[in-house]
C-alpha cells in the first residue's frame, strides 16, 4: 500500500466527494468499502486517511513503541494514563465508501479544511492527507525548499 500523488477534490451540495481511484486502488482489497479519517495530532486544519486495517496497525505500533509492553497494560488498567493510540481513535471516524467512490465528508473534517475551495488529497505512503489548498500549496513550497537543501547536503559518489 503506498497512497501517492496529489489531486484536487471537489465536495458537492452534500459534502459528498470522490476518492480518487488511484486512492482507493490502495485499500486492501478485502477492505475497499471504507477507510479512516482522523485529525493530524500536531497539523491543526489537516486531516489523515487510511485504510481500516492501516490505522489499526498505525495504533498497534504507536502503543508498542511509545508505550512498550508495561505502558500499554497500564494504559488498559489506568483510566487516568494517557493513551495515544486512544486519543488517536477517539477523534476517528470510519467513511463508508459508494460503490462508485463517493463518501461524505463529515462537518468535523469539512470545517477546519475549509472546504469551499475543494480539498487536497495527498499521498504520503503509507497514509493520506487532506489539506486545504490554499495551505498545501504554502507548505509544498516550504517542502521544496527543504528537499532542494537536503539534496544538496547529500554527499558521496562521483558526480
Amino acid at each position: 500500500m503506498a497512497f501517492r500523488s496529489e489531486i484536487l477534490i471537489k465536495l458537492d451540495k452534500k459534502g459528498r466527494a470522490l476518492l480518487p481511484g488511484a486512492f482507493r486502488d490502495e485499500l486492501p482489497t478485502e477492505d475497499r468499502g471504507a477507510f479512516v479519517l482522523y485529525h493530524s495530532p500536531n497539523l491543526p486544519g489537516v486531516v489523515n486517511g487510511n485504510s481500516r486495517q492501516g490505522f489499526d496497525g498505525m495504533l498497534e505500533r504507536l502503543r508498542t513503541e511509545a508505550l512498550g509492553p508495561k505502558g500499554s497494560l497500564k494504559v488498559a488498567l489506568d483510566d487516568e494514563a494517557f493513551d495515544p493510540a486512544g486519543y488517536l481513535s477517539a477523534s476517528a471516524r470510519t467513511i463508508p465508501l459508494e460503490p462508485d467512490g463517493r463518501f461524505t465528508m463529515p462537518a468535523e473534517f469539512a470545517q477546519p479544511l475549509e472546504v469551499e475551495d475543494g480539498v487536497m488529497l495527498v499521498g504520503k505512503g503509507d497514509k493520506f492527507q487532506l489539506w486545504n489548498p490554499k495551505r498545501w500549496q504554502a507548505r509544498r513550497d516550504a517542502d521544496r525548499a527543504k528537499m532542494e537543501a537536503f539534496v544538496r547536503g547529500l554527499t558521496g559518489g562521483d558526480a
